[in-house]
């Protein structure tokens, strides 16, 4: 693969968006709940990108649009235009979101059929992805213009006032009002705090537990389209006791498998390994989609086998299905396998960097529906998200075809052998990089 050197950035501006209306007295210290308090305050990276296609035909009042309508928006999310007091709480000042605009030397196209990091890192600030800061503003957006009029809008997301269905809800409601600034009805939301996961008996978490790990990350993307998914779990059910696979179970079957198999070319010694997921708890404790926090647990599925051969894509997706059931069947509210980790790490003393040394992380956002979010202008040609997080990580969404696009990081080590593996490439397309 050719490298391909960073193009110029210009920064064109850099300001505060304030709410439009200020935040009630009533409401100015959010409580963060236990999970709140564990996650370190690292921001969740996406980007999406717009061709001049999708309609943008004057892209000097791009900017004007999308302040005036984020302005609005952070009325309703107003713990996101706060800054942390602490650990345990954020001060909701209205001090505001940051809104950088920057110009960037070279061409959408540039982007749109290559994993291209050298120019997908610029479209954040720099270093600020999946990075343990609390320096900033709790919601970070970057208005990036490309030379030939496309525009690439990436929005940086505190992890410690929610989780990605928070996030996901804040970027679709701003692009809500974005495209109907005149007859938009603004949300109500439901700020959890902490009711549902108070903090522990023993005192509040002083320091966050749950850090990033930015450390040997290369991220490639996957692109799995319906034909492929189709194929693998009629393959997967035809196999199994599990006759209705879904898309989320087959590509993270695949990939885990796959990646233990690289990890297995590089060590020589075939590891017994781990798969976890988050699972988002709203359903299942009664809470609204449209409720704002970290509601999540997490479901482990454990491999344990001495060869590889035993470890078959419909096996992985049967003992996952049995975990998931496990999963829903406990009180996750008073009996959280997430919650009860936190507890023993805050006991011990010990920060979590990852899931160890064997265990990967894969998180689906398929259900989540970025690759629809329009401004006015059309849907995005392409939904990105940054890399980093920790080198064991998948994180899936779902595209604009209807397939589903994986973005896999792994050590550099891995990577370069899982990105040759053929039983993955049988039903994923790995897009260039450069």
């Amino acid at each position: 693969m050719e490298s391909v050197a960073h193009p110029l950035v210009s920064i064109i501006s850099e300001k505060l968006i304030k709410p439009s209306s200020p935040t009630c007295p009533t409401k100015r210290w959010h409580k963060l709940s236990l999970i709140d308090q564990a996650f370190s305050n690292s921001y969740i990276p996406f980007s999406l990108f717009y061709t001049k296609d999708n309609a943008i035909s004057n892209t000097s009042q791009i900017s004007q649009l999308l302040e005036e309508s984020l302005s609005k928006i952070l009325s309703t999310y107003y713990p996101y235009a706060g800054r942390l007091k602490d650990n345990t709480t954020v001060d909701c000042n209205d001090a505001g979101a940051e809104f950088i605009q920057v110009q960037i030397d070279c061409l959408i196209s540039e982007t749109l059929n290559w994993h291209n990091t050298a120019i997908e890192d610029l479209l954040f600030p720099q270093g600020l992805p999946w990075s343990n800061c609390a320096s900033r503003g709790l919601v970070v957006v970057q208005l990036t213009y490309f030379n030939c009029g496309g525009i690439a809008i990436s929005m940086c997301i505190s992890h410690k006032i929610g989780d990605g269905c928070s996030g996901y809800n804040l970027f679709r409601d701003w692009s809500h009002i974005t495209s109907h600034p005149n007859n938009f009805s603004i949300p109500s939301l439901h700020y959890v705090e902490q009711s549902v996961f108070p903090p522990p008996s023993s005192g509040p978490f002083l320091s966050p537990l749950f850090m990033s790990n930015k450390h040997d990350c290369v991220q490639r993307r996957y692109i799995f389209s319906n034909q492929k998914l189709l194929n693998l779990k009629n393959t997967v059910a035809s196999e199994s006791e599990v006759q209705n696979p879904t898309r989320t179970e087959v590509v993270s079957a695949l990939i885990f498998k796959c990646a233990v198999r690289a990890a297995k070319a590089n060590s020589g010694i075939f590891q017994p390994s781990l798969m976890v997921q988050a699972v988002d708890l709203r359903a299942q404790v009664g809470l609204p989609p449209n409720a704002i926090g970290n509601l999540l647990t997490i479901c482990p599925t454990s491999i344990i086998t001495n060869n590889e051969e035993s470890m078959t894509i419909s096996k992985l997706v049967s003992e996952m299905r049995k975990s998931k059931e496990l999963v829903y069947k406990r009180d996750n509210v008073n009996d959280n396998m997430f919650v009860a980790l936190l507890l023993e790490l805050a006991k011990s003393k010990r920060e979590y960097h990852d899931n160890g040394p064997n265990a990967y992380q894969i998180t689906s956002l398929v259900k989540f529906a970025l690759h629809e979010i329009d401004f006015g202008w059309g849907k995005p040609t392409k939904v990105s998200i940054a890399n980093g997080l920790n080198s064991k990580l998948a994180i899936l969404m779902g595209n604009q075809t209807g397939g589903i696009d994986a973005f896999v990081t792994l050590t550099e080590q891995d990577m370069s052998v899982l990105q040759y593996d053929t039983e993955l490439l049988e039903f994923a397309s790995l897009v260039p990089s450069c």
